[in-house]
């Protein structure tokens, strides 16, 4: 008798199972989402990814880091869902919390971002279900800075999307449909910087396990760059420096006599030199490596010390002040005419080095503008700032976000269709901003 009643037991919760496990898939009258199964189709899932720098803050060059708010969109398939475009579909019906999902997180940001993510459901001409995942971030990013040509350096502004999920299942890749936009209107350190419009994009791998180098993550670099204005270390720290050098000749004309006098003058402007120095360390961090203004400045040391020298080893030449004048006169010119020299090879070497990558980058934005203009994404006008747009797939796509100026985000970024994707159809509620 027992027995008979724990086969019953058994058989009532079995029944039970299945009643629950049938009410996952949601089936109404009409307007109905039915998911068929919670677990996507095996194999690699390609990801596609879009990083749109919606607005540029401070660049921090002594932390090597720099604050913007992104807007990271991704595309994934989602067969689960295929074939139901015909129904009212609404976005809030549709639980993503049991669909497949990448994970994805910024992997160089510093601290936790504020994040805001959305999701929506959308279909080709083919009835194929793609869910879209907008994440909107405002923080603090880090920045391995390259100041070997400071201040005349560009710098790359990257952010770096990856997934928690190992390559094997999730793999991101770039969207083809969708351009990366820089915002350049909305970038707040312009007086110190110059952003470029392009992007470059770069695929990543992350090791996930240091012991089991095999077991890898998929991640996506997206970078901008940004050109440092030297106006301000060209006037205040380079001239006053070659200002203060060149004074040092004009120690010559105190009597040799005098070597206190002139020694008193020489080791006063090599003071001045150090203390300029002090103020060039304090607004770079602690590199192993000399940068363009610290080569310029230690030429300069070098030239006021070696002025020095010779003013306490001219005291050895007065015995016979003839050969001392004859002698001092050569130094005077030999050094004179190798400090021209060098500011005239410092100044051409500039221009050959540091301001090329300056012409590339400018070029890469012509081209970048180019090539927008040819798939008739922005308006050719050579008289005044080109507008940037971004390619969105669907109708629905990028309506109604705002940020803190009270603008949507049309205001600053044009958002027109693809040709490729000009069938697929958004099933997005009309309350969500997207």
């Amino acid at each position: 008798m027992m027995f008979g009643q724990e086969i019953n037991t058994l058989q009532n919760f079995n029944t039970r199972i299945k009643e629950r496990s049938n009410g996952y898939c949601r089936q109404r009258s009409q307007g109905t989402l039915i998911i068929h199964d919670i677990i996507h189709k095996s194999g690699k899932v390609k990801v596609e990814i879009v990083v749109q720098f919606f607005k540029v803050g401070e660049i921090d060059t002594l932390k090597e880091q720099f604050n913007a708010d992104v807007i990271v969109k991704a595309k994934w398939r989602e067969p689960t869902l295929d074939g139901q475009q015909g129904q009212a579909v609404v976005t809030d019906e549709v639980d993503f919390a049991r669909l497949w999902n990448p994970k994805l997180y910024i992997e160089n940001s510093l601290g936790d971002p504020k994040e805001q993510i959305r999701h929506r459901v959308m279909y080709n001409d083919k009835g194929e279900a793609f869910i879209y995942e907008k994440r909107v971030a405002k923080g603090t990013f880090m920045e391995n800075l390259e100041l070997d040509d400071f201040p005349f350096d560009v710098q790359d502004l990257t952010i770096t999307v990856a997934s928690e999920l190992p390559m094997s299942e999730c793999e991101l890749i770039e969207d083809k449909d969708e351009y990366h936009v820089v915002n350049r209107h909305s970038f707040v350190d312009e007086q110190e910087w110059h952003l470029y419009v392009h992007t470059e994009c770069n695929k990543k791998e992350l090791v996930i396990d240091q012991v089991d180098n095999s077991v890898k993550r998929s991640a996506l670099s997206v970078k901008c760059r940004a050109a440092r204005r030297p106006g301000y270390f060209v006037w205040n720290i380079f001239m006053i420096t070659f200002l203060i050098c060149s004074l040092s000749f004009a120690t010559f004309s105190v009597d040799k006599k005098l070597p206190q006098n002139r020694l008193q003058l020489a080791f006063t402007l090599v003071l001045t030199a150090v203390a300029f120095k002090s103020v060039v360390n304090s607004s770079l961090p602690r590199i192993s490596y000399l940068t363009y203004m610290d080569k310029y400045l230690l030429v300069s040391m070098v030239m006021l010390s070696a002025v020095c020298a010779w003013h306490a080893l001219v005291t050895r030449l007065l015995y016979n002040r003839a050969f001392a004048d004859k002698i001092e006169n050569i130094v005077l010119t030999i050094l004179s005419v190798l400090y021209i020299i060098y500011n005239i090879g410092f100044v051409v070497i500039i221009y050959l080095f540091p301001c090329k990558k300056r012409r590339i980058m400018s070029q890469k934005d012509r081209e970048y503008k180019s090539s927008l203009a040819m798939n008739g994404l922005i308006k050719s006008d050579s008289s005044s700032e080109v507008q940037e747009k971004a390619a969105t797939p669907g109708p629905g796509a990028a309506r109604g976000d705002k940020h803190a100026g009270g603008k949507t985000l049309n205001d600053v970024i044009k958002v027109v269709p693809v040709e490729a994707n000009k069938n697929i159809r958004s099933t997005q509620n009309g309350n969500t901003p997207h």
